[in-house]
């Protein structure tokens, strides 16, 4: 299996998320090459915008990761997850549209014949790497936490196919098998606003007051958080709220921890709320 890594915009500007993985990866052993060349992936919105343009965007990191022989995409933004799956599933269901992509991708001398399938990292860690790694790997000295997944709105929908679409459990489940406590809420796949937060402010405000609010209620050290866009919004908005600060990690920083990975070399300092380790 040889996985194709997209980072997509967000990650390459999210120094925490980046720092973690590549610690995490070297850690266990897992090898994820960088996609060469790649494009932004054009986000959710664009699809309502052009379809045309998003398929010619998708379709072209579909493309590279072929032409680069690799058998699977792999990101860490719900954003680009949920975009490369819908311009996949497109694809997959019409040759002509595909050829139509292609006349546009010929000029780069790219062509889509076998489209990978796009898998999110947590996956990964969860179903592809076996659960002894985590286990035997696990620092004498770990300290357990309680700890609240945050999943967002764009990971378990709107495809409801590798987790419960309403109460997914994949990232409850990694980080109880690295020893983590999880605490269960209703509040996993409430959606923060993404990038709304920069014009909508105050609409998201009130999103990521009920998000936190229902968190602090059940007594969670701090959110485990798997999208940049998710992250920074729950990290950054806790100055404008009530109640006591919550940090938010990503999941590949609270498992360098549990292997004993240093704070520094996870990016644990470049949280906006630190996190007490």
């Amino acid at each position: 299996m040889v996985y194709g890594f997209y980072p997509g915009c967000a990650y390459k500007t999210e120094a925490v998320y980046k720092e973690s993985v590549e610690a995490v990866n070297r850690m266990i052993g897992l090898s994820m090459p960088h996609i060469d060349d790649w494009n932004c992936c054009g986000a959710t919105s664009i699809f309502s915008l052009d379809q045309a343009d998003a398929l010619t965007l998708t379709g072209r990191i579909f493309a590279l990761a072929e032409k680069q022989g690799m058998d699977t995409i792999v990101t860490t933004c719900n954003a680009c997850y949920t975009t490369l799956r819908k311009g996949h599933k497109l694809l997959k269901a019409d040759s002509g549209l595909v050829d139509r992509i292609n006349e546009h991708l010929s000029t780069q001398g790219l062509t889509i014949g076998n489209l990978p399938p796009v898998r999110h990292l947590l996956e990964v860690y969860y179903h592809d790497i076996d659960e002894t790694v985590w286990t035997q790997k696990r620092s004498g000295t770990f300290k357990p936490m309680k700890i609240a997944s945050y999943y967002g709105c764009q990971f378990s929908r709107p495809w409801g196919d590798i987790d419960d679409p309403e109460q997914p459990q994949m990232m409850d489940r990694f980080l109880a098998r690295l020893g983590y406590t999880v605490v269960d809420h209703s509040a996993k796949t409430l959606c923060c606003g993404a990038s709304h937060f920069i014009t909508y402010e105050k609409d998201c405000l009130k999103l990521n007051e009920r998000i936190m609010g229902e968190i602090r209620r059940k007594g969670a050290q701090a959110i485990s958080a798997m999208c940049p866009l998710c992250q920074i919004n729950l990290d950054a908005v806790q100055e404008k709220l009530k109640g006591p600060p919550i940090p938010v990690p990503y999941f590949t920083q609270l498992a360098g921890l549990a292997l004993g990975l240093s704070p520094q070399v996870l990016g644990i300092s470049k949280l906006l709320v630190p996190l007490k380790v």
